[in-house]
């Protein structure tokens, strides 16, 4: 075959080797000195190849210089390992960091990189046969304690990356295999309940003790599994299922992409769309209406897990695992860019700070006096690129709870916001617990009254609209089976 192909002109070599498989490629490549060398400097051809295979990254990635033949090497690397029988967990940084960047680089509909990442980690095998999701998905601290049969554990960086990993899978992954786990649930709850946590150096947030709102994965990983837990919990308490027509935690990878938000397309009776003021900019699509999650224990019982055991725990080993029945709450929101300004020295460059404010109420408990709330906050990225999203609920004039969160996906994605509440004052006794929030369209109340402190008692419950709000996350349809 070389002898055929080197005998022909460059550009009908080049438009033959376009259709190869990238791992053919590699070696077609090595086959002799004169395709190596035609290959190596094809430098159109990589783009070529992999614009076939996977999408081709568009400005809105933010990446400015794409590396068509470093990224097609690395497809490589990263496909011989996730199809490889040997599973290796020290490559799971690697691993990590490709998914992240094929992330970044989706297409938002008919995406070939979703496409390849579902086959990598396919949900649907029969549980005993996940190997990928099972090595590369489940090596953070709240796996490595939950295992029956304890091993050392990774090293920090591993634990990280497969936290990132499960993050932007999505699909809570609640019963790993069967036989060899203990129940997941628990240990999340104590990293998410450990008020030790919650402190100046963390920001309060799901960060690590940095200072600087670098993202703690591991956190982020046990906010999604408490509140997977709790959504599920709640789906089968009221209509005894946990399966809704639509969700952006039910499919794996959907929704963790930037621009996955498809901006509510649609119509929403009795909803119209407003303007922002004038010199406002919204980089990050805030105005609109999101739908938000709450956990929390009872305060007692907060207060009992973290402030009277008999022996005091050393800061770096965790707490017990936590078996506990929590609150939930469901919270619509509507919110509106109000200003901005230059970002400050701590946070990233690229985007503005957008300021925002609006009104938060309670889906299915307008009896509690906590329910309904002014919100103010502001979303900034971070150093690393994160879209960092802070915010304070107002009661009577009142700050109260203050949340610190991440967009998980980054810039305008669909899949929301993924972080801790707290108190205002950063109480060191709490309260404290996980919280989400996602976008569900682009509307505003007609006449929405964003300046008034007076509370808005006009809510009734719907049971159809709480159960159709939880369908758009819920789907744990991998997961969910008894250990």
């Amino acid at each position: 075959m070389a002898n055929t192909l080197i005998c022909l002109p460059p550009e009908i070599v080049h438009n033959i080797l376009k259709y190869v498989d990238p791992i053919d490629l590699a070696r077609v490549s090595a086959t002799c000195r004169v395709l190596r060398r035609s290959i190596a400097l094809d430098r159109l051809l990589c783009k070529e190849v992999w614009c076939l295979h996977l999408d081709e990254p568009t400005p809105a990635s933010g990446i400015k210089d794409f590396d068509f033949e470093h990224e097609l090497h690395e497809f490589v690397r990263v496909q011989g390992i996730l199809t490889n029988d040997k599973i290796s967990v020290s490559r799971l940084p690697t691993i990590s960091t490709f998914t992240s960047k094929l992330l970044q680089t989706a297409s938002p509909k008919d995406s070939k990189n979703m496409k390849i990442m579902r086959t990598w980690f396919d949900d649907k095998r029969d549980k005993d046969h996940r190997d990928n999701i099972e090595a590369f998905l489940c090596q953070s601290t709240t796996y490595t304690r939950a295992l029956l049969h304890p091993t050392p554990p990774p090293s920090l960086s591993t634990r990280q990356a497969s936290a990132k990993l499960h993050v932007h899978y999505g699909t809570p992954i609640f019963h790993p295999r069967r036989g060899k786990f203990a129940e997941i649930y628990p240990y999340a709850v104590s990293m998410v309940y450990d008020l030790r946590n919650y402190k100046e150096e963390t920001l309060w947030g799901p960060y690590l003790a940095d200072g600087q709102a670098g993202v703690d994965w591991e956190k982020m990983e046990a906010v999604m599994l408490v509140l997977g837990w709790n959504l599920r919990v709640f789906t089968e308490q009221r209509e005894g299922g946990v399966f809704g027509p639509r969700s952006v935690w039910r499919e794996p990878w959907v929704g963790a992409s930037p621009g996955s938000y498809e901006g509510g397309k649609a119509q929403v009776p009795g909803k119209v769309e407003s303007g922002l003021g004038a010199g406002v900019v919204d980089p990050y699509g805030i105005e609109g209406t999101w739908m938000r999650v709450v956990c929390f224990l009872d305060f007692h019982d907060l207060f009992a897990y973290n402030f009277t055991s008999e022996d005091e725990l050393p800061s770096s080993s965790p707490r017990p695992p936590l078996n506990t029945t929590e609150a939930i709450r469901l919270i619509s929101m509507e919110l509106r860019a109000v200003r901005t300004e230059a970002p400050g020295p701590d946070d990233g460059q690229e985007l503005p700070v957008v300021y925002f404010e609006g009104t938060a109420k309670s889906m299915h408990t307008q009896w509690d006096p906590n329910a309904n709330s002014r919100v103010r906050g502001s979303v900034r990225l971070t150093k690393e690129g994160e879209v960092r999203w802070q915010s304070v609920s107002v009661y009577g004039g009142e700050e109260r709870w203050a949340s610190e969160g991440i967009q998980v996906g980054g810039l305008r994605s669909s899949r929301g916001v993924l972080g801790h509440w707290f108190d205002k004052d950063h109480d060191v006794h709490g309260p404290a617990g996980p919280t989400a929030f996602w976008k569900v369209n682009d509307h505003l109340n007609d006449g929405a009254d964003f300046d008034s402190e007076e509370e808005d008692d006009d809510w009734t419950e719907d049971p159809e609209e709480v159960l159709e709000a939880i369908a758009s996350i819920v789907g744990f349809h991998a997961d969910l089976g008894s250990s």
